[in-house]
Parts: C-alpha cells; structure tokens; sequence
C-alpha cells in the first residue's frame, strides 16, 4: 500500500507511483517546462566540489543491490541521485525545493512486488543520465563497449558538472554513490572517469539470482503492459524491456533461448563473474561482496565496506543502522524458485572461484577459489 503523508501528495503523485517502471517512462513535459523556469532562477551554487573517490556499484540484477544501496545510503557522508531527481535531470535542484517546501512525498513498495520500499527521496539508480551519458539504448540487446575515450570532452565534463550539483543538494564533504544493474559492461568507462572510485561488485548465488531475473523481466513487462493500457502519454517508443545487462552474448542467448529461460539468465550470471574477473586487475580499488556475507552479517559487512569506501565506521548505538540491520534479509513475499541442478551446470567453474559451493545449501559461502576478483568479501 503507498503512503501520502498529506492530501496535495495523493492527488499529485497516485497516479505517477501507480505507473513507476525500472526508469521514468511517462511524458512529464509540461511539468518539467514549469520546473525548468524555476531552475533557472536558483542561483547557482558558488563552489561545486569535485567528484572525489565516487563509490560505484556494479552487479547483475537481483543481487541484492539496493538493500546494498540502501544500507550505504543510510551514512551521513553519502550522497545519490534520489528518484525526484531522476524523474528531473534537468531541473532537479527546483524540484527537490518545491517539493521540500510543500512536504510533497510518496512511500510504496516497487512494482517488482519484492518488498522493497522506496520514495520520491530514497536512492534511485539514475538509468536516465547514465544512459543519456554512456548512450544506452533500452530497447537494444546488443553489446557495445564504451570507454573513456568514446565519451568525448563535452560529455564528461556533463558528467562531472552534474554529479557534482547532485552532491550539492546534500551539502559540503559528501561522497558520491550509485548502483545500476547495467553497470558490469560499462565499468571500463566508469573507471576513466573516476580513476579514484572504490567499486563494488556485488554478486549472489546463480540458483535465485538466475530465477529472480526471470522474475524481474516478467514484472517489467507486466507493468510496461499496464502503464500502456492507463492512457498515460510515454517519452519514449518501448515495445519490450529486457533488464539485463547488454553483455557481449546477451543477445544471443536471448535469441537462442529466450529472455525468460534460465538457461539464459545462468548464461549471464557466468558472464558476468569472468566479465568482471578479467577487468580485475586493471582496478586497483575493488571489492567483490558476496550478498550472503550481507545478510549474514550486516554490521560486519557494512563495516568492512565503509573501510574499503574510505567512509568513517558508523556507531554501535546508531539507531537508525540498527534497525536497518534487522530488516536485513526480511521479506513479505514467498519466490518459488526451481531449475537449480541446470544453473549450477552452467555456472559451476564460475561459482566454485567466487566460493559458492553447488553441494551446500543456498545461502552458505565459502573461501573463494581464485584471488583475480580483487578483495573478497
């Protein structure tokens, strides 16, 4: 159920939350061109600091990530790109004021059906300026490898100028973070822009994380359907959505099996381990975080990861933590997975370098095989 904390946001925001999709897809023109006139009355802000040691998730979807996201959200020292302002990228600064100002908000659970809350202020993955940024095309299935030297001077500079604005909004001395389930190919080019940036790839056992993938796509489809059937004008022509990440084999797995077949989605999670395995070495700052040492230990885990971030360690008597902590691996919907003797025959050599054991039960994680994935929590 969504929660309005007052009357002006049901009857502003019911029928925008009701149509949220993996990246805002409804055509808010006109209220942007309102929005855009205010922006460019703000006075802009005297000293935008640079964008120093970004902090950078990369891992397929269904990982865990935006618990991940949520949990390094929570620091106080940690910025993001929130969901008014991905649905604004060009007047985000006007409207988190308005906003702000006429306690204007919305809380629900994602469309996913996957207990995940979020809000107009919580963090969102950013798609429209990292797909604006490094050319991605929703509808397009093919691998297209973007580095720093595709990207062209006016581009990063675009990328630099606007993270920095967005780090703005949360005031002095913050860190910038982001998570994206599109990010595994693009790491070479997120590693040109911020040669400084601590990256975290985040991986999860192949058995649900295959499924969830599956499940994940469904539910994109589902809603796509839904928001096409309400009359809604869309931005963009979108026929289909495949959630996946555009890895160099992506397109022909989904031709040769479809994108709903678990042969596919085991497919990529193997991909995936060696995409990011060979890219290892030329990262000096990496970590690879197993999801289940997370939900085993999620102070411990979140501690060790601050480290690695270079973020300073969050209290024991923190509250807020605290009861993050204990939501941490807690669900109110039941998955019906299966397949899992198939995921494991295609992922076994994958699985066995990044500890995961096929004979032990999901959820258990031992020591990893091979040290190539950089540090390994």
């Amino acid at each position: 159920m969504t929660e309005y904390p007052n009357l002006l946001s049901r009857l502003l925001l019911r029928r925008g939350f009701a149509s949220q999709f993996a990246f805002p897809i409804t055509d808010s023109r006109k209220l942007t061109r309102r929005l855009e006139i205010l922006e460019r009355l703000l006075p802009r802000p005297r000293h935008l600091e640079p964008v120093a040691a970004p902090i950078i998730v990369a891992g397929l979807p269904r990982t865990g990530s935006t618990w991940l996201q949520t949990l390094l959200c929570a620091h106080p020292d940690v910025a993001y790109i929130n969901h008014l302002t991905h649905h604004f990228p060009t007047c985000f600064r006007a409207a988190n004021l308005v906003t702000g100002l006429l306690g204007i908000d919305a809380k629900g659970e994602r469309f996913i059906g996957d207990s995940v809350v979020h809000s107009l202020r919580s963090p969102s993955e950013g798609t429209l300026f990292w797909g604006e940024w490094l050319g991605w095309d929703p509808a397009c299935l093919t691998y297209d490898p973007v580095r720093l030297a595709d990207l062209g001077p006016a581009t990063i500079r675009d990328v630099h100028d606007t993270i920095s604005r967005v780090v703005a909004l949360f005031g002095p001395g913050k860190r910038f973070f982001t998570k994206n389930p599109a990010f595994i190919p693009a790491v070479p080019a997120l590693a040109g822009l911020f040669p400084d940036a601590r990256i975290i790839h985040l991986v999860r056992d192949p058995r649900p994380t295959a499924n969830s993938m599956i499940k994940l796509l469904r539910a994109c489809r589902t809603q796509l359907a839904k928001v096409k059937a309400s009359g809604r004008p869309l931005a963009m022509r979108l026929d289909d959505f495949v959630p996946y990440p555009r890895l160099p084999r992506l397109a022909e797995y989904v031709g040769r099996y479809g994108a709903d077949d678990v042969r596919a989605t085991a497919r990529l999670w193997r991909d995936a381990a060696f995409f990011m395995e060979g890219l290892a070495p030329s990262l000096p700052n990496l970590l690879t975080v197993r999801f289940e040492s997370v939900l085993a230990d999620p102070a411990g885990s979140v501690a060790r990861i601050l480290d690695f971030c270079r973020l300073s360690p969050l209290p024991a008597d923190n509250p807020a933590m605290a009861a993050l902590y204990a939501r941490t691996g807690k669900v109110a919907h039941v998955n019906a997975y299966g397949e899992y003797g198939l995921v494991v025959d295609i992922c076994r050599e994958a699985m066995a370098r990044l500890g995961y054991d096929p004979d032990r039960p999901v959820g258990e994680v031992g020591a990893a095989g091979a040290a190539a994935f950089g540090g390994l929590l």
